[in-house]
């Protein structure tokens, strides 16, 4: 169980480098041994619901500033696997699970100022892979993702900037801002590589020609309207923002 487990976490796009607590884990274990999860588990169809909820329960205690998996943990870890053995034959007790851990102090919903501090996350956190995830479901990542910035960061030296014509608190709120998770997406190692240091509106000209596959991937994305150069920057970043703010409060509210 544990080592199917550790294939299902993977599944999802999670490694050491990724996943914030390890304890995390020992649920999802305890859930695949008690329901004699069969070989296919993790990737036959008809379990495909499921894992779902196990994704879903999962990052978003991954995501908890507070630490769910800190303080606690043997009393935290009973009381779940007593959920699993009671309402775990046939399907992730999220219900169950969620209930008993906010009696104890410790609730998987996401106060408006959290989801903030999370749309602050920085490129390179940990948080930032399972976050983007979440707000990405449609994106396969059992195939190799990279978190890509939309606007390539190497266009946001002070510099170049300055050289731009840019002034002196545009081209500070520009840097900070290019690292920023509004800036990031998730794309496919291979076609990273390939965008390196093009701007969205050129690689997307490039790769979705049509205007139906550019419209649909600007949407699914949340990227809205791409601007061709970075005068309009600063707008589509806050833009970007409050869509993903949006989507964050459904996802994780109550």
């Amino acid at each position: 169980a544990l080592r199917q487990t550790v294939t299902l976490v993977d599944s999802f796009g999670l490694s050491a480098q990724t996943l914030r607590a390890d304890s995390a884990l020992l649920p999802i274990a305890y859930y695949l041994h008690h329901r004699k999860a069969p070989d296919n588990y993790v990737t036959h169809s008809s379990f495909a619901a499921d894992r779902e909820a196990i994704r879903f329960w999962l990052v978003r205690s991954l995501l908890k500033a507070s630490g769910i998996w800190g303080s606690g943990l043997d009393v935290l870890l009973t009381a779940l696997r007593d959920q699993i053995k009671k309402h775990g034959d046939a399907a992730f007790p999220v219900k169950q699970l969620n209930s008993e851990m906010e009696k104890r102090g410790k609730s998987l919903r996401f106060e408006a100022a959290e989801i903030d501090d999370l749309l602050h996350l920085p490129y390179g956190d940990r948080a930032t892979l399972p976050l983007l995830s979440l707000l990405f479901p449609f994106v396969d990542l059992r195939h190799e993702m990279h978190v890509d910035h939309v606007f390539p960061v190497s266009r946001f030296t002070r510099k170049k900037l300055a050289k731009a014509g840019f002034d002196e608190d545009e081209v500070e709120a520009m840097v900070e801002h290019a690292n920023a998770l509004p800036n990031l997406q998730l794309l496919e190692g291979a076609a990273n590589k390939e965008k390196l240091a093009a701007l969205p509106a050129d690689w997307l000209a490039k790769h979705k020609p049509s205007k139906a596959a550019h419209a649909d991937y600007c949407d699914r994305h949340l990227l809205g309207s791409v601007p061709d150069d970075l005068d309009e920057f600063d707008a589509w970043f806050t833009a970007r923002r409050k869509r993903m703010a949006a989507r964050l409060k459904e996802l994780l509210g109550a």
